[in-house]
């Protein structure tokens, strides 16, 4: 019996090993960043603009935005999505990335949506190509 137990903890030992480490996991973030004003009124697309390369450019290497309609306590607003995928470590910067939002014009949260990404990567315009050697 003290065999197999010895043999089941080395199975279960190299059965963790190949599991991935939660350190190199990569992550898809979505803000939702909400342009409506408490106050009334809106984010301006230039107040957008300056927050986006003054913080956003500087925090992300590389993002995407889309212009957004979402609803907030049944009401529609004009919003900002940003997609990005980070590491462990650009989900912070976010989650100050979005702090920053909210404290800057007086939103009550920016939504982030964090999923994992199995595989990720960049194609170029060489993928499937069936020539060799050129």
């Amino acid at each position: 019996m003290r065999k197999n137990l010895g043999l089941v903890i080395i199975l279960i030992a190299v059965l963790l090993s190949t599991f991935p480490s939660y350190a190199d996991e990569v992550y898809r973030l979505r803000l939702f960043f909400g342009l409506s004003l408490p106050d009334g009124g809106g984010v301006s697309l230039e107040q957008w603009q300056a927050f986006q390369n003054d913080e956003i450019v500087k925090t992300f290497d590389g993002f995407n935005v889309v212009d957004s309609v979402g609803y907030y306590k049944g009401k529609p607003e004009r919003s900002k999505v940003v997609t990005v995928i980070v590491d462990e470590q650009g989900v912070k910067k976010a989650k100050i990335l979005a702090s920053l939002y909210a404290k800057k014009f007086k939103q009550d949260s920016v939504m982030i949506v964090k999923v994992p990404v199995a595989e990720w990567s960049f194609i170029g315009p060489d993928f499937g190509s069936t020539s060799k050697g050129q």
